[in-house]
C-alpha cells in the first residue's frame, strides 16, 4: 500500500474473486469514493512506485517461465482520471508501456519504457531463468540513464530462496534483500548487485521481515516475528530490539506469538508507527528511547500501514479481508 505522486491518491492490493487485484481511490474528494482496479492476476501481483511518480505493476511475481514482465502505468495520469472519470478509468489507460524478455546481457530500453522511467536506475527482486533456462534468484535492473536492462542473478543464494523486499537506503549506496521466511537478509551494493553484508537476528524470530530506513537517523527498523530489531544502517550493528507482540494470541486455531506488519515514521521521526494484526491496533514507539508512547485501536486487523502527512493521517489495511480504513495522525 503506497500514496501515488500526488498525494491524493492511495494504491493497494487486495484479493477479490480469485484475482490478486490492485485497486486505486482518492479519499476525501467529496464525491462517492470509487475503488478502481487498475491489474489483476490469477497468481502474485506486485507494485512498486518510482521517484518519478510512475507506478510499476508485475503479473505472476515472483516467477514466470521465460521471466517476468513490467508494466510502466503513469501515477499523475491515474490520479486526474479517477478524479474527472474514475468510471472510465480502465479503458482510458492505454497504450501503457510494457517491459519484458530480460537477458543476462545488456539490452536496449525501448524508448516508451525510456521515455517512462525518466533517467532512473530501478531494481526489481524476483526470480529469472539464466542462460541455461534455470529459474535463479535474481534481480531486474532497468537502467534509465545508460538506457539498458538486463537480469543479475544473485549468485549468493540457493536456488531454492525465494526474494521478498528489496529496500534502497536513503543514500541509495546499498540496498537491503528480505529472503522469505527467515532470520537472515542480505545488503546488497547498489551498483554491482554484490553481497556487501547481512543481517541475522535470532532464529526463534524467524518469520516476513520488513526493513524501514529512519528518515533522519542511521538507522534500519527490521520487523521480524514478534520484535523489531533496530540496526546502524551503516555498519549493519545492532543497537537493540523492541518487543511489540509478547502475548500469545490465537490465529488459525492456534495459539501464537503475535506477529507485526509494517512499521511507518511519523513526518518528524520522532516516533514509528507499528501495525498488529493479532492485537488489532498500531503501536505508537519513541525512536529515542524505543518505549511505547501510545496506541490506536482500530477496527480491522492492521497488516500494512500507509502515512499521509499531508492530510494528517495514517491509513491501516486488514490482514484478512484487505479492507482500509485510516485514523487522524500527525
Amino acid at each position: 500500500m503506497f500514496l501515488g505522486p500526488t498525494g491524493d491518491t492511495l494504491f493497494y492490493k487486495r484479493r477479490v474473486d480469485g484475482l490478486d487485484a490492485l485497486f486505486v481511490f482518492q479519499p476525501d474528494t467529496g464525491r462517492v469514493e470509487v475503488h478502481a482496479q487498475i491489474a489483476g492476476s490469477k497468481d502474485q501481483l506486485r507494485a512498486w512506485p518510482t521517484r518519478g511518480g510512475r507506478i510499476i505493476v508485475c503479473n505472476g511475481w515472483p516467477r514466470v517461465d521465460g521471466g517476468l514482465r513490467f508494466r510502466f502505468y503513469d501515477g499523475r495520469q491515474i490520479s486526474e482520471l479517477l478524479g474527472r472519470q474514475a468510471p472510465n478509468l480502465n479503458t482510458l489507460l492505454t497504450d501503457v508501456p510494457t517491459l519484458g524478455d530480460f537477458k543476462a546481457e545488456r539490452s536496449a530500453l525501448p524508448v516508451p519504457v525510456f521515455e517512462a522511467v525518466q533517467g532512473e536506475r530501478i531494481v526489481l527482486p524476483g526470480i529469472a531463468p539464466d542462460a541455461t533456462g534455470r529459474q535463479r534468484p535474481s534481480v531486474y535492473e532497468i537502467d534509465g540513464q545508460g538506457a539498458v536492462y538486463r537480469t543479475v542473478p544473485l549468485t549468493f543464494l540457493k536456488d531454492t530462496a525465494l526474494p521478498g523486499g528489496l529496500a534502497t537506503e536513503p543514500n541509495e549506496k546499498r540496498r537491503w534483500l528480505t529472503v522469505g521466511d527467515s532470520h537472515h537478509l542480505f545488503v546488497l551494493d547498489a551498483e554491482t548487485h554484490e553481497l556487501a553484508g547481512d543481517v541475522i537476528w535470532p532464529a526463534e524470530q524467524q518469520g516476513l521481515a520488513r526493513v524501514a530506513f529512519h528518515p533522519v537517523r542511521d538507522e534500519a527498523w527490521i520487523s521480524a516475528l514478534s520484535s523489531i530489531f533496530v540496526y546502524r544502517r551503516s555498519t549493519l550493528q545492532l543497537l537493540g530490539e523492541v518487543p511489540v507482540e509478547e502475548e500469545l494470541r490465537w490465529h488459525r486455531g492456534e495459539r501464537v506469538l503475535g506477529f507485526i506488519g509494517t512499521v511507518a515514521f511519523s513526518q518528524d521521526g520522532g516516533k514509528a508507527l507499528v501495525a498488529r494484526p493479532l492485537s488489532g491496533d498500531v503501536l505508537e514507539v519513541d525512536v529515542v528511547t524505543r518505549k511505547r508512547v501510545g496506541r490506536f485501536p482500530v477496527v480491522i486487523d492492521p497488516l500494512e500501514l500507509c502515512s499521509a502527512p499531508g492530510v494528517g493521517r495514517v491509513y491501516v489495511q486488514s490482514l484478512r479481508n484487505g479492507n482500509v480504513s485510516w485514523f487522524p495522525y500527525r
